[in-house]
């Protein structure tokens, strides 16, 4: 049996988060049903792994998620959500005082289980933001010490494993309804403001001298658990033009990148007797999230691409890089020319040096020449995020 200790929040970059674990087990095919057990739910934090739990569905028979709506901790608008990923789903609520407080998330499969236990709700915070302590146990299924400690879990809570709890209610639109009925489950802004930190507004209200407070850099959220209120309208306009216009659906959702007035190099347009460069590098290009400039060194790689399958592979000086393939739906000068599979390197030894760019998108043979071709120099290149599913996009126009 094997324990890890996982946090998060504490510090900046927080890579053992208990969301990224997530995501990375329910994409794997060596399991066979899923449990998530959570005090609080967000409309962030389910659309987050909304992607994954599809993806799920080809490899899991048994994905259950039980959420509790105490103290106004889980919104209208994440069961919802909770609905519409149609899996095995329930509410647990009851009228006493004692809270419904676990968080609980258990992968089991015919080899192994892997169990993350801890302080992680599914609210994108409590995934990635907040600091929260959890441990990850992982162990194959013939260990007597791991065998033990998932039959005790399962016992304790066995009317909850067995979905036959009183105080279970099915998630369906009449349940829901039923408690925003009852005033128990709010909407979106209601829970972030209840959860949220106080504004400047709310401190100091009696004019007394405020306790000052050292300034902390914290973790930031990853775009896919940012919510449906941080979509980009522009990038929603263009979607719904690209589906009125082509016969390709261009899922897109937020702008994740934008890069204008492009270079010659990037154009794919060099004099005869220089090799093009078959790449667009992902600089910063100035491009900023909520009013801050991204970093190039791990932005396009933890964030943009988080969800992609990156492997290591080794250069012919043996150093390494990293290596995805990703899908693109793409948008040349008015032209759609379809989902292209294109293959993203990450060299984070390149960070070394300020000048260097760590991620590129490598355009492929067809595309370099429709781009030799077609002359896309000082035109603006944008890049989406997906809505659903995993295809990107990118336009250039």
């Amino acid at each position: 049996m094997k324990i890890t200790f996982l946090g998060h929040g504490y510090e900046p970059e927080s890579k053992n988060s208990v969301g990224n674990y997530l995501l990375d087990f329910l994409s794997k095919n060596h399991f066979h049903t899923f449990t998530g057990i959570s005090a609080f739910a967000s409309e962030a934090g389910i659309l987050g792994l909304a992607d994954h739990i599809e993806t799920a569905k080809r490899y899991f028979k048994n994905l259950n998620l039980i959420v509790g709506i105490d103290q106004e901790g889980t919104s209208k608008e994440a069961l919802i959500e909770i609905y519409n990923l149609k899996i095995n789903s329930y509410i647990f609520h009851q009228e006493e005082p004692p809270i419904f407080h676990p968080k609980i998330y258990l992968f089991e499969g015919i080899k192994e289980t892997k169990l993350i236990l801890g302080s992680s709700n599914m609210t994108a915070r409590g995934l990635f933001g907040n600091v929260e302590s959890s441990l990850l146990v992982e162990f194959l299924n013939t260990d007597k010490e791991g065998k033990r400690l998932l039959a005790e879990l399962k016992d304790y809570y066995k009317d909850l494993f067995n979905f036959t709890d009183p105080n279970l209610f099915k998630i369906t639109k009449e349940i829901i309804q039923g408690f925003i009925d009852k005033g128990i489950v709010p909407n979106e802004v209601v829970r972030t403001k209840k959860f949220g930190k106080q504004t400047k507004d709310e401190k100091n209200t009696e004019g007394k001298p405020s306790l000052i407070i050292p300034k902390r850099q914290t973790s930031k959220i990853p775009i896919r658990f940012r919510g449906k209120s941080k979509t980009n309208k522009a990038a929603e306009k263009i979607v719904k033009e690209l589906e009125i216009t082509d016969t390709i659906t261009i899922e897109a959702g937020s702008l994740v990148w934008q890069k204008k007035k492009l270079p010659s190099s990037d154009a794919q347009q060099v004099k005869e007797d220089t090799n093009v460069r078959g790449v667009i590098g992902l600089s910063d290009s100035n491009f900023k999230i909520d009013g801050v400039k991204i970093n190039r060194n791990t932005y396009f790689r933890n964030e943009v691409f988080a969800m992609l399958n990156w492997s290591l592979k080794k250069r012919n000086n043996n150093s390494p890089i990293e290596e995805a393939f990703c899908d693109f739906n793409i948008k040349i000068l008015g032209k759609n020319l379809g989902v292209h599979k294109l293959r993203i390197s990450h060299d984070a030894e390149r960070a070394a040096n300020q000048n260097n760019i760590t991620t590129t998108i490598h355009w492929g043979s067809e595309l370099i020449t429709y781009l030799r071709n077609n002359s896309i120099i000082g035109k603006t290149l944008s890049l989406y995020y997906p809505v659903k599913g995993t295809v990107y996009s990118i336009i250039i126009e």
